[in-house]
């Protein structure tokens, strides 16, 4: 398979992952900024939580339904609607567990203020619900153009109501930034709505096949158990943070991470692309295509994040200094170590979203099992110590466990090798050397 038969697509991902990176330099510069520290620190307490659930339901409940869509465009409604069926009454369940333990919660971070925030946790989950199902189903159909102007209406909408509130003194507390997110959620929601609409008509919510249930359920028995295990790696640590240390040092650790989180976006657009393509290829057999487009990828995500990654962490001290001042002392030492993360995070992000799309939910549990034992072990030992710094070592070691256990996995499907890897140099140097041959002729 030709990377440039999905150009298109790539540059309407890039454009889509881009607007997390802007969301992410305007929280920098407008909510890091304008808040006091205690308050950012505290909304960093209650936004994993609020993650936590989100990521836990879609990775069980949509991402399985990406898979199986794909695989099988006869059955979408059928899939769709139960998927749809089984998202609600996870993030359902997950709102009735956080108002439950709103109080235990808030006594073991170490913060009064968090029992406010927490009891618009149920709020804020309904209000994102069909904004995420209709992303995945989006997704379905590779219509990436449509799943912009979705995450478009989110962060521009968060980051237009923030700039209005600095700019009419009416931002001060977590709990501003709180309902901002909230009415991003609804806009986005809505804009979910408009583009996914054939999808949502056409689900039948109560003539759902008991089978369709089956099947997600079915692939969940492992998808379950990675999906808590990659999202707690992911957002759990502020909160480890936050057990042993105030929530002033949450804040810095959370500064220090959202500058970290351009990965993210490049994590997200490796799924938007890779589970979708790597499904249909597994499923008809083509394991030769397949295999050349893992190397391809790995080539490209090497090439592209281990540069930017050093020159990252080369440049810390003056980063921090231009975006946080002297806000948040000692925070160089913790973003140098986690943009180190950048030079294994090739080999998990595409190792990890190809296991998904081939289907080997078990190699994904056990490869993330081992990392994520690693990253609490880690969490314990050295969190209570070296606070965040101890949070991004453990980052950095626990992704590169999982980066070559996930390799290893994929390996016994696929003939990946690095020298295939490798190869694509050749090739990059053989299409230079032509583009310089023809304008000297």
């Amino acid at each position: 398979m030709q990377l440039r038969e999905h150009l298109d697509k790539g540059v309407w991902t890039v454009a889509d992952k881009s607007l997390l990176l802007l969301y992410g330099f305007a929280v920098i510069l407008v909510v890091v900024g304008v808040l006091p520290e205690n308050e950012w620190g505290v909304f960093n307490l209650f936004q994993p939580i609020f993650i936590i659930i989100c990521f836990i339901a879609d990775s069980i409940f949509l991402q399985p339904m990406v898979k199986f869509a794909s695989e099988h465009k006869a059955e979408v409604p059928e899939i769709l609607g139960a998927s749809f069926i089984l998202y609600v009454a996870s993030m359902t369940l997950g709102a009735l567990l956080c108002w439950g333990m709103t109080n235990f919660l808030a006594d073991f971070l170490h913060s009064d203020q968090l029992r406010e925030l927490l009891g618009w946790m149920p709020f804020l989950l309904a209000a994102n619900i069909f904004r995420n199902v209709g992303i995945r189903y989006l997704q379905i159909t590779y219509r990436i153009r449509a799943i912009f102007w979705v995450d478009f209406a989110f962060f521009g909408s968060i980051v237009l109501l923030t700039i209005l509130a600095t700019s009419f003194g009416k931002f001060h507390s977590a709990f501003d930034f709180l309902l901002i997110n909230l009415a991003g959620a609804v806009v986005s929601s809505i804009t979910a709505i408009v583009f996914a609409r054939n999808g949502f008509r056409k689900m039948p919510l109560f003539k759902v096949p008991r089978e369709e249930y089956g099947k997600l359920l079915s692939f969940a028995k492992y998808q379950a158990g990675t999906s808590i295990m990659q999202t707690l790696q992911q957002w759990a640590d502020y909160l480890v943070v936050g057990i042993y240390h105030s929530p002033r040092e949450v804040g810095l650790y959370a500064a220090a991470k959202t500058l970290y989180r351009l990965f993210d976006a490049v994590r997200e657009g490796a799924t938007l692309l890779i589970v979708p393509v790597t499904s249909r290829l597994f499923s008809s057999g083509d394991k030769e295509k397949l295999t050349n487009l893992v190397e391809k990828l790995l080539f490209l995500a090497f090439g592209v994040l281990v540069p930017v990654a050093v020159f990252l962490s080369l440049g810390s001290d003056q980063l921090m200094d231009l975006f946080y001042k002297d806000k948040f002392p000692g925070i160089s030492e913790v973003f140098r170590i986690l943009i180190l993360t950048g030079t294994i995070l090739p080999l998990m992000l595409v190792s990890t979203n190809v296991l998904i799309g081939m289907g080997h939910a078990k190699g994904l549990f056990f490869s993330f099992l081992g990392g994520t034992i690693i990253f609490f072990v880690l969490n314990r030992v050295l969190i209570p110590d070296l606070a965040s710094t101890g949070a991004a070592l453990s980052v950095l070691i626990s992704t590169a466990a999982i980066g070559i256990f996930s390799f290893i996995s994929m390996r016994r499907q696929l003939d990946v090798s690095f020298r295939g890897v490798a190869g694509n140099v050749r090739h990059v140097r053989s299409t230079l050397a032509s583009i310089r041959r023809r304008d000297q002729g």
